[in-house]
């Protein structure tokens, strides 16, 4: 699982690699997804999702947009990868997705 701070209202696209054992993931032949949840209390909740795209499929890195939605708190988020049969896997696999804390911007 990694952490992720995201600046509330952020409407910059944020940048992801996507890995496996930590190694870099081949993103090519698969169409990708992602699904957030919210997290309190260590219960999951299913939350609006963002838009993903592949930024560069080969290298496994991936433009996540939409997230000035995202109220301050802690988010769960997986990426979906989805091969040319419908199986699909998922980004970090196993139970737990990534750590995103959706951060307050401190005034200047």
């Amino acid at each position: 699982m990694q952490r992720y701070h995201i600046p509330v209202g952020t409407s910059e696209p944020q940048d992801f690699l996507l890995r496996n054992n930590g190694a870099a993931i081949n993103g090519t032949g698969f169409t990708v997804g992602i699904q957030v949840s919210t997290l309190e209390n260590g219960v999951a909740t299913p939350h609006a999702a963002p838009t993903v795209a592949w930024l560069d499929q080969p290298a496994g890195t991936v433009r996540v947009t939409g997230l000035e939605a995202f109220a301050v708190g802690n988010y769960v988020a997986r990426f979906t990868l989805t091969d040319g049969t419908g199986k699909v896997g998922f980004c970090p696999n196993g139970e737990r997705g990534d750590l995103w804390v959706v951060v307050p911007v401190a005034n200047p």
